[in-house]
This record gives structure tokens, C-alpha cells and sequence, in this order.
């Protein structure tokens, strides 16, 4: 479009024009591009942040939904209390009937009975040896004159012989990690290995020698010798590690041994 619109088209004839159109024309003379540029100016305003309309906030997304792993249940509070102490071990059955031990000749060499507070120790004609009283983890022997003899402490899964006062240990059994026991003095001296098998246990001395065996068979719990001899027998219900204490000849002491098995079967699981 040229300035003044004297011309309708350049290849035209040229018409004359009126003063009206030549007011006409004069104002079309006016830049058409201002209003152009003023609206753009506009336009970029409005697009610009912080200026013209607000933008309408982002619709809030809608919250996810949680998977059982996602769920976290809050723990109950609990009043602190005081820590209690260490529980010894305690005996998990007890003897519920009379134990006989036979000699070879069948007759009754001695006895464990049951007791309110322990069991007692008996010979063959029912008088008393030793008695026993157990209290959780320990179990003192006095003689039949109440004179107390020693004690025997479950101590960490191992039995203890102590002496009267409990000033001195004598002996310890304890298991090893293949299911065998052995037997050590009080200075850590190794005694007796007590050694699992089919039949029940085989005490060896510290080289091995084979000394006793404590066997389970029809019925029967005997302790052998070397000989396979019987020794001693019961047909009383008895573990055979148990049984297998009296055979601790080293111990030399029959209410310290028969306190000893008493314990293991107290303890037996």
C-alpha cells in the first residue's frame, strides 16, 4: 500500500480524487503498523510471568495409592521399665518316680527317690546316703548326718562339681560342638572325653582308651566295662548321659557322682 491512495492499482489509470478521499488518504497515511505492534507488546505482557491474568494453579494430583510395602504401622509406645535381670537355668523336668540302679547279681545297689525340694539318695535297704535339694541352677548334697558334701552349678549349658563352701571348682562337664561331652578338673585338665554313639555314650580317658559305655538296649540303660561286663543296670526311664556319671570313677565320691546325674536329668530336654 503506497501513502497516499491516489492509485488503486499501479497498472491502472490514474483517477483524481476528491478533497474527501484526500482526507481519507491523509489518515491512512498514519503507520498501520503501530496498532500491529502495540498489540503485540500487549500480547508478550500478558504472557509474561507476574504480569496480566494470573495463571490458574495446577490441579493437585491425586495421591498415590500405597502397597501393603509401602505402609508403615506406627510401634505403640511402652512405658520404660527396668531391665530384669539374667534368669539362671532351671531344671525343665523333674523325677517324678523312684529310680534303681542294680548291680550284675540284680539286686539293688542303690537309689534316687523323689523329694518335695530335690531327691534323696538310698542303699539297697532304703537308708539314706545323700540327699539332694535343688533350687533352679543349683543342687546341694549333704549327708545323711546333714553335713553338706559339695554342690553341682548349671552354669552356660555346663554342669559344675564345687566343692562344700563353693570356694573351689572340682570338675566341669560340658558339651562340645559335635554333641560329645567331656569331663575336666579344676584345672582345666581334661578327664574323661564322653563320646556319642547309636547306643548312648562311651567314656574314654585323654588318650583315647576306651574305659566304659553307657547303653541303651531292650528296655535297659547299662553301664559296661571294657569287658562289656555290666556293671550297673536300671530299667527305670534315664537318659544315658546321665547314666553315663557314674561311671566318673576320678569323681570318687558316689552322692557327688549320683548329684551329677541327677542334675543332667533335671536339665535333660
Amino acid at each position: 500500500m503506497t501513502r497516499q491512495l491516489k492509485y488503486v492499482w499501479s497498472g491502472m489509470k490514474r483517477l483524481p480524487v476528491s478533497a474527501a478521499d484526500r482526507i481519507t488518504a491523509e489518515q491512512s497515511e498514519q503507520p498501520m503498523f503501530e496498532p500491529l505492534w502495540a498489540c503485540l507488546l500487549l500480547l508478550a505482557l500478558l504472557a509474561s510471568p507476574g504480569c496480566g491474568a494470573s495463571e490458574a494453579p495446577p490441579a493437585p494430583k491425586a495421591p498415590a495409592k500405597a502397597t501393603a510395602a509401602d505402609v508403615t504401622i506406627p510401634e505403640t509406645s511402652k512405658p520404660q521399665t527396668a531391665e530384669a535381670p539374667e534368669t539362671p537355668a532351671v531344671a525343665v523336668r523333674q523325677i517324678s518316680s523312684k529310680l534303681k540302679f542294680k548291680g550284675p547279681d540284680g539286686e539293688v545297689a542303690f537309689s534316687v527317690k523323689p523329694e518335695s525340694d530335690g531327691a534323696k539318695l538310698v542303699d539297697g535297704s532304703e537308708r539314706e546316703i545323700a540327699r539332694f535339694t535343688v533350687d533352679q541352677n543349683k543342687l546341694k548334697i549333704k549327708d545323711a548326718a546333714d553335713v553338706v558334701l559339695g554342690h553341682v552349678i548349671v552354669v552356660d549349658g555346663h554342669f559344675k562339681i564345687e566343692n562344700a563352701d563353693q570356694t573351689r571348682e572340682l570338675f566341669k562337664l560340658q558339651m562340645q560342638s559335635d554333641g560329645d561331652w567331656k569331663l575336666e578338673d579344676s584345672g582345666g585338665r581334661l578327664i574323661y572325653k564322653i563320646k556319642k554313639r547309636d547306643y548312648g555314650f562311651e567314656i574314654e580317658d585323654d588318650k583315647n582308651n576306651s574305659l566304659s559305655k553307657a547303653k541303651l538296649k531292650g528296655g535297659k540303660t547299662s553301664l559296661r566295662n571294657t569287658a562289656e561286663e555290666t556293671v550297673l543296670y536300671t530299667k527305670d526311664e534315664i537318659n544315658t548321659l546321665a547314666f553315663a556319671c557314674m561311671g566318673f570313677e576320678a569323681v570318687k565320691s558316689q552322692p557327688l557322682q549320683a548329684g551329677l546325674m541327677t542334675m543332667v536329668i533335671l536339665h535333660s530336654r
